[in-house]
């Protein structure tokens, strides 16, 4: 039973046995009936607010993850240095390469490494404006 059908059942069980309005007990008995009757619908409206505030918590997981697995889980860790320091991805301690990148269009410093610039372009965090990478003059002079 729900706390607002106990209080229907109390107020139901006073009027049945004709708690009278007029006495000083019943005065009191009533008043604390309908304190009772506020009381139970709160705590409904508690309960309802409680359970959205649940689902939306759920629904922020759910997306929290969801952003987790696009942003960090396709990213995986190697602490082995494979190459040995004989490639231009590394200086051979294991560390990548940073690039520091200014966009053209806000200014915004952005910092890249190399597994960055392997597709080519990427979005300005700040503007949102798209920063291309062509490396074809770079391959043309290393060949000379």
């Amino acid at each position: 039973m729900t706390a607002s059908e106990k209080v229907v059942y109390l107020k139901g069980l006073a009027e049945g046995l004709g708690v009278d309005e007029a006495s000083k007990e019943g005065k009191i008995l009533l008043a604390i009936v309908d304190v009772l009757e506020t009381l139970a619908s709160d705590i409904e409206d508690l309960e309802a607010n409680s359970a959205d505030i649940a689902d939306a918590i759920d629904d922020i997981g759910k997306d929290l993850e969801y952003l987790e697995d696009l942003c960090i889980g396709e990213v995986e860790e190697d602490d082995s240095d494979e190459c040995g320091g004989d490639c231009d991805c590394c200086s051979g301690c294991g560390e990548e390469s940073e690039y520091e990148v200014t966009c053209p269009q806000c200014g915004e410093v952005i910092v890249l490494y190399n597994e960055d610039l392997e597709f080519g372009s990427i979005r300005c965090p700040k503007c949102d404006a798209e920063l291309e990478f062509d490396f074809s003059e770079d391959d043309e002079t290393d060949e000379d």
